[in-house]
């Protein structure tokens, strides 16, 4: 049976994904080297890292590598967030519910699938072009993580073995970046911080516990998270990236705002 690349581990930035990839490179992980079957795909939880190798061209010749990766998993759309692509996975249909059914009643709270009760997961892609003995190859990254569990996975900084390598500088360029032209430098921001699909009108946790674009690229807050801020930084703060703000739903006015606005006939429906 294969086993992931790397387990309870989540992905933070694209240099997280390059350390991973260099790890393979050495031998230091292992790489998936076929289509997961049925009782891997079952295996898949929070946490799970895998690395693979996209079939080439001459794949008839060297059998290596793999045409797609399949995990029987239903997702949403595809969201951008710094060079990465999340899925949602999606609600179960009528037959997983009828399935997951037996004489207590429906499944009401949390999703049934693949035999045992989850939240659902969000799948996080990334590709590189990487240079191999065998000429220039495209690698992929998939790792799977739930919001509830994402405080509980480890990270590169907590692996002896990841936190000290050193990946030679443009060995691995995204293969987004590649196509788009832009540059594959990581940002200096710290995203593991920010949530991509986090809905603070709908947040289980009081609005003043979350950190929001508003609040995490304000000065004062740097100085707080920060032991020490210096004179630069306060008068160059870090700025959310575009990209990230155009994710953002709008704050809610408040029901009196809202009202007074109203009161102005050239807003009234």
């Amino acid at each position: 049976m294969q086993t992931p690349t790397c387990t309870m581990l989540r992905v933070r930035t694209p240099s997280d994904a390059h350390v991973i990839f260099h790890a393979v490179s050495l031998g230091l992980l292992p790489i998936v080297a076929r289509r997961l079957d049925t009782e891997e795909r079952r295996a898949i939880s929070s946490g799970c890292v895998f690395v693979w190798e996209e079939r080439g061209s001459n794949a008839e010749s060297t059998g290596l590598g793999i045409e797609r990766w399949t995990d029987s998993i239903r997702w949403g759309p595809s969201r951008v967030k710094d060079e990465f692509l999340f899925y949602h996975e999606k609600e179960p249909d009528a037959a997983d519910l009828d399935l997951a059914s037996d004489s207590s009643g429906p499944v009401i709270s949390h999703h049934y699938s693949r035999g045992f009760y989850r939240e659902n997961l969000i799948k996080q892609t990334y590709s590189v072009f990487v240079e191999t003995s065998r000429g220039r190859r495209k690698w992929h990254l998939i790792a799977y993580f739930t919001q509830e569990s994402l405080e509980f996975l480890h990270t590169i900084d907590d692996i002896s073995g990841l936190s000290s390598l050193h990946v030679p500088p443009g060995k691995y360029k995204s293969a987004r970046s590649a196509k788009n032209g832009k540059s594959s430098v990581s940002p200096v921001y710290e995203p593991s911080t920010i949530n991509p699909f986090r809905d603070v009108s709908h947040s289980p946790y009081p609005r003043h516990q979350l950190i929001t674009a508003q609040t995490y690229y304000n000065p004062a807050v740097l100085e707080n998270r920060r032991p020490s801020v210096s004179s630069v930084e306060r008068r160059n703060p870090v700025l959310a990236p575009l990209a990230y703000l155009e994710h953002i739903p709008p704050l809610r006015r408040h029901p009196l705002d809202e009202e007074a606005l109203m009161s102005f006939p050239r807003f009234r429906a």
